[in-house]
């Protein structure tokens, strides 16, 4: 086998034969192409001015397409037994003589449309002691099959891929030392969405990577940078569930180790029947221990492997595993407050805060300490040292008393954010609303926190109330740690009594959040509906998620807030200035 590359190959290949072979094969396309290449176009580096004649441009959203359009009819010229191309990458496998004259074929052709071979880079792919006949051949670079790569990804285990995971440690560890540099929202946002398992998944899917060692180095890099990244001392417990998706009640840094099996076996699924059709014309044999002990090894800890369309999902995969790792969780929870702490990470929209993107201008901002507070929350942490609350009582280390304080001057400006999220939201869908308004009751002092001014439903127009209730409050964690958002649902009933006698011309909607996230199951659904009209109006469907975040960071904001209140005060602490 060998791999072909071709020198500068974007930027040599000629625009007439470029163009031709759109007009010809994707006529529609033509317009756009003689309009942006049938003339040289200028370019300007500082003082300098550059004629542009060659190649598709930089930047070309079709670029790649023009490119593989015009080598397409060479590609298939070709007689080798495999003939493979990726952009300017081919990759050619078969018989020597025929591999050798498909060379001198790809290098006359790729000649007349402007492309030339770099032989110091092209490699030849062989068994040891083959013999090598070809003076063009024996040119290239000799590699083993234990160290072939294809695309970037080692073919088998050896010497190629440890290589290549070292190389991405390596990369890791720089990559975290500069994640430090910056907020820690930012930087966890990052590493949850980059630079954890999505930074390694081309090598997952394609190389067999489960059970390699520096899978462990690699997921021991990424505990690490979480920890300093959140200013957090995760224990091996913490560190699984921190590494569970966020829906499970993880931060969705996910840990390598457990991806490797799921990716590879996906990734062999979702390719099957392109294998099947490129070894039915090498006359091969399809079968493949490698995936067979994969899937062994998968079988035998998770049972029936997925079948059909569904297969060929990672997501389907790795659910098993996530399940299995969130019941070893919950089974060695013994402490109530263990117990709701979990469910509660676990309940749905409890951990929006982690998918809002930082946008001060849209209250998605949060500062290092809050981080490090709903962090802590989540996973069941201590977020303080015991101390004495200013009112006097004591706070233990989970802040129990601080978030249940009637003193905390945060609990009343959390209620005011959370009330005003709403208020805009339903200014944002078009529909007039009135924060705490009065005259509904004649005879009553009983206000709601706001009211729609136009109909919400049946006629009807609605009001609502906000709450916050204390996922870990003695009062709750009975419930709490037995059902989710339980506490929730407690201040959402309560709500509803003490609203039962509005008049007809009114419904009432209780939306009660918990500390730790939890939200009550109809203000779900009203904030899904609240949400959808807003997607109605401006015409993008991701306002319910929108929406979701906003409260979920109001939450989790003041969640620091109402902490610090219970902090003495500085002036307690140093004497005034003189």
């Amino acid at each position: 086998m060998v791999k072909l590359d071709f020198a500068n190959a974007f930027n040599s290949l000629h625009r007439r034969d470029m163009l031709l072979a759109l007009r010809d094969s994707l006529p529609e396309l033509y317009p756009y192409g003689y309009s942006a290449y049938a003339y040289p176009s200028l370019l300007f580096y500082g003082p300098y001015k550059l004629w542009s004649n060659e190649g598709p441009q930089q930047g070309d959203p079709i670029g790649p397409l023009l490119f593989c359009n015009t080598v397409q009819p060479l590609l298939e010229s070709l007689q080798s037994e495999l003939p493979l191309g990726y952009l300017d990458d081919f990759t050619l496998g078969g018989e020597q003589s025929v591999v050798a004259k498909d060379v001198e074929r790809v290098a006359e052709m790729g000649q007349a449309l402007g492309l030339t071979l770099n032989v110091s880079k092209c490699e030849m792919i062989t068994e040891p002691g083959t013999v090598v006949r070809d003076p063009v051949l024996q040119s290239f670079k000799r590699v083993p099959v234990s160290e072939a790569v294809l695309l970037g990804a080692p073919l088998t285990e050896g010497p190629a891929l440890d290589l290549a995971w070292s190389e991405r440690c390596s990369d890791q560890s720089r990559a975290l030392e500069r994640l430090k540099l910056i907020a820690s929202q930012d930087a966890l946002i990052l590493l949850k969405a980059s630079f954890s398992a999505p930074r390694v998944q081309h090598l997952l899917r394609c190389s067999p990577s489960a059970g390699h060692a520096a899978l462990g180095s690699f997921d021991e890099l990424l505990r690490t940078a979480l920890s300093y990244l959140t200013n957090c001392d995760l224990s091996d417990s913490e560190w699984i569930q921190a590494s569970l998706p966020v829906r499970d009640g993880g931060l969705g840094v996910r840990r390598v180790s457990m991806l490797a099996l799921p990716a590879f076996l996906a990734s062999a699924a979702s390719t099957l029947s392109l294998q099947d059709e490129i070894l039915f014309e090498c006359h091969c044999q399809p079968d493949d221990p490698l995936v067979d002990s994969y899937m062994t090894s998968w079988s035998s800890s998770y049972g029936a492997p997925p079948t059909g369309p569904t297969s060929h999902k990672q997501a389907a995969w790795d659910r098993p595993g996530i399940v299995a790792i969130k019941d070893e969780l919950q089974s060695v929870l013994t402490d109530p407050r263990q117990k709701a702490t979990f469910l509660a990470a676990t309940a749905p929209h409890s951990g929006d805060w982690l998918n809002a993107l930082p946008i001060a201008s849209c209250g998605l901002r949060l500062d290092d300490e809050a981080v490090r507070v709903a962090v802590a929350l989540r996973l069941g942490l201590g977020v303080c040292v015991p101390h004495s609350c200013s009112c006097g009582e004591n706070v233990d280390a989970w802040g129990q008393h601080a978030f249940v304080c009637k003193h905390a001057s945060g609990r009343t400006q959390r209620h005011h954010a959370l009330n005003d999220v709403i208020a805009r939201s339903f200014a944002s869908a078009g529909i007039p609303v009135a924060k705490e308004p009065t005259g509904i009751y004649r005879d009553s002092v009983k206000r709601p926190d706001g009211v729609t001014l136009v109909p919400w439903q049946s006629g009807r127009a609605l009001t609502w109330d906000v709450t916050v209730a204390t996922t870990l409050a003695d009062s709750y964690v009975p419930a709490s740690s037995v059902t989710a958002a339980a506490a929730a649902e407690a201040a959402a009933s309560r709500k509803e009594v003490k609203y039962s006698d509005l008049p007809a011309s009114f419904s009432f909607q209780p939306i009660a959040v918990e500390t730790l996230g939890p939200i009550n199951e109809s203000a779900v659904d009203f904030l899904r509906e609240l949400g959808r009209r807003i997607s109605s109006k401006f015409q993008e469907e991701r306002q319910s998620a929108y929406l979701f975040q906003r409260l979920s960071v109001t939450v989790q904001r003041f969640n620091a807030v109402i902490l610090h209140d219970s902090f003495p005060p500085s002036s307690d602490l140093w004497p005034p200035m003189e």
